[in-house]
Order: structure tokens, then C-alpha cells, then sequence
């Protein structure tokens, strides 16, 4: 779920679900790929990720493109390695028509850059073909993912999310949506937990604007909450904080 706005902060929070037997993430830390500075939570599985930035291109990705697919493994990657390649791009438009997509599993990447003008553009793979939609990226909106959740349930989430947007959109009621968004039926909630067989894990969210660059990382299974500050040194480097 992103609110982009470049006269305020940018806001891109993303709940991650895991099996329950599914080993915790890595906590987000500073990457190096593509001469870029790139900070991201880290699946130990795949070793990619579903959500990261720079400052300039904020990703998140979901499983599956625009239905439910059944796998058909197995894959060339992880889809999450799809999200850190794209840092050895730089440009949406490249990395659309360079990328090898073929080989791996449906998903969908949300794409929002932020070096001049605000672009929020959306990626869906359906496992043979791309599909690139320009979205406004001054509206705020929502995504679940299609192998999670029936139309049903997304049309619910959707309202769900309007009736939350219609007050002041601040950082922490961001998180607390997130927390506590849904009608009281745990299996699809915004934090869902099925029977502890598949259940979210965290919660993690960038805040970017002119001025700032933070990043929450809630580890729902360790009851662990960390924020990091990030901002330029005297050389350009990004600083973790």
C-alpha cells in the first residue's frame, strides 16, 4: 500500500506473510548493488526481498500477477531477487524492456521513483507475458495479493482502505492500519493469521520525502521493533541509523 505525494512524505508500508514454519527475515540493513546504496529486509530463503530503497526508487513486490496461479516449479530465482535486480537498472523503462523475466513466478512490483518528478508505475507478471501500467502517483492506494486473497476479500480490503483514508494519513496510523485493519476475521485481516499455518510476519515501512528518509521494521514473530534514520554524510554516503 503506497501514499505518494511529493509535497508530503511518501509512505510505503508492506505486511509480509510467511508459513509458520518459515525461518525469520534478516532485519534491514545497508546493501551495496549497482553502485547504489539500497536498504532492505532480507528473505534467508531466496535471498531477495519484497520490499526496498534508495531513496530515489522505492520497490515492493506481491506475490502472483493478477489471479491465482498454481506453481509450477522449478523457477530460474526467487521473485524477490527480482526486486534487488532491479537496482542494477536504475530506469524503469530498461529494466522493462532489458530484464529476463521468463522462468520466474507470477508477481506484481510496485515501482515508485522519486528523483525529480513523483512516478509510481505497476509491474505484473503472469509467467509468459509483462504487463506495465503508469499509475498516478499523488492518489493513494492499496494492493493484496491475488494468491492470498479471493476478488471478494480485495474488494474488501479496498473499501477497508478508503474508509481509513478519508482522515489525516500520518506515518504511525499508517502502521496502525496495518495492525489493525479488516472486520475482525483474522484469516483476512490486514495482519492475518490462517491457524498459524500462514500468518504475517512483519510489518515494514518507508517514509520518504524531501527532508527524510525512515524506514520501521516490525518482526511480528520476535515482538521486535526497530526504526533506522537514514541520511547523506558529508561524501553522499547513506548513513543507517
Amino acid at each position: 500500500m503506497t501514499k505518494p505525494c511529493r509535497a508530503s512524505p511518501l509512505f510505503l508500508p508492506k505486511n509480509t506473510t510467511l508459513a509458520g514454519s518459515g525461518k525469520p527475515a534478516v532485519p534491514p540493513k545497508k546493501y551495496h548493488i549497482g553502485g547504489q546504496q539500497v536498504f532492505f529486509p532480507k528473505d534467508p530463503k531466496g535471498g531477495g526481498t519484497w520490499i526496498a530503497s534508495s531513496g530515489d526508487f522505492t520497490l515492493c513486490l506481491l506475490n502472483g500477477g493478477f489471479e491465482k496461479h498454481i506453481p509450477q516449479p522449478p523457477y530460474k530465482q526467487s521473485r524477490g531477487k527480482v526486486v534487488l535486480d532491479f537496482f542494477t537498472f536504475l530506469d524503469v523503462n530498461n529494466f522493462i524492456q532489458q530484464y529476463d523475466f521468463e522462468g520466474i513466478e507470477p508477481f506484481t512490483l510496485v515501482i515508485i521513483e522519486s528523483t525529480t518528478n513523483l512516478t509510481l508505475t505497476e509491474l505484473r507478471w503472469n509467467g509468459t507475458r509483462l504487463f506495465c501500467t503508469s499509475l498516478d502517483a499523488t492518489l493513494p492506494r492499496i494492493w493484496s495479493s491475488v494468491t492470498l486473497y479471493s476478488p471478494d476479500i480485495i474488494s474488501a480490503r479496498e473499501q477497508w482502505f478508503h474508509e481509513f483514508k478519508q482522515q489525516a494519513i500520518v506515518p504511525q496510523k499508517v502502521i496502525d492500519f496495518h495492525h489493525h485493519g479488516g472486520s475482525g476475521d483474522p484469516k483476512n485481516d490486514l495482519k492475518m493469521n490462517r491457524n498459524n499455518t500462514l500468518k504475517t510476519i512483519s510489518i515494514t515501512q518507508f517514509v520518504l520525502n524531501q527532508l527524510e528518509f525512515k524506514m520501521t521494521y516490525q518482526d511480528l514473530q520476535a515482538n521486535n521493533y526497530l526504526q533506522y534514520c537514514i541520511f547523506k554524510d558529508s561524501i553522499g554516503n547513506s548513513v543507517l541509523y
